[in-house]
């Protein structure tokens, strides 16, 4: 049984709670729902006026901050390698950042590392999409996200992800890639 299914049984089994205007993970872990359409015209915003890296650069910390929560919350190994990079993108999945398939995953233990990811069903991005078409930058503050919880979770050094392929452009997936890999 995969993470999301065993997440999604913990929705229905009440392991995410609401208490006093909050939802909690386990009684813990605090959550927010925010709407998927109002969330891509807010990143589309962020990135006209300061710049793609800006986005890029509040998803890294937004991942960051996220990442020690999972690490603390959720019992997760910091830097646990493969399982842990699979928890992760159950959950990701589960919270609605889309379905993520390794196309590449290359993993050193020095952290060297070289990671091509295909991301499908991101309603964010589907939205930014619709309402941005090509100039959307939304899938900027995906790969800050992305990158903090790979050198934070999976141990990866040197994360800087770059979109090879997005959906918003045309393509059938958003197509990232990370690499930092010294004998290439």
């Amino acid at each position: 049984m995969g993470l999301a299914t065993t997440l999604k049984k913990l929705l229905l089994g009440r392991a995410f709670t609401t208490e006093k205007g909050r939802i909690k993970l386990f009684g813990y872990m605090d959550w927010t729902l925010i709407p998927s359409r109002a969330l891509a015209k807010n990143f589309q915003s962020i990135a006209e006026k300061l710049g793609p890296d800006y986005l890029y650069k509040l998803g890294y910390e937004a991942g960051h901050d996220a990442a020690e929560e999972m690490i603390k919350y959720m019992g997760l190994k910091p830097r646990g390698g493969w399982a842990t990079q699979k928890a992760v993108i159950e959950l990701l999945d589960f919270i609605g950042f889309g379905r993520t398939e390794f196309i590449v995953s290359k993993l050193k233990k020095d952290g060297q590392h070289h990671f091509i990811l295909h991301v499908k069903d991101n309603p964010v991005v589907e939205h930014a999409k619709n309402l941005f078409g090509a100039k959307s930058m939304v899938c900027n503050w995906f790969m800050g996200v992305y990158a903090a919880h790979g050198e934070m979770e999976v141990g990866i050094k040197h994360a800087k992800v770059v979109e090879n392929q997005c959906i918003c452009k045309g393509a059938p997936y958003c197509e990232w890639e990370s690499k930092w890999w010294k004998d290439e």
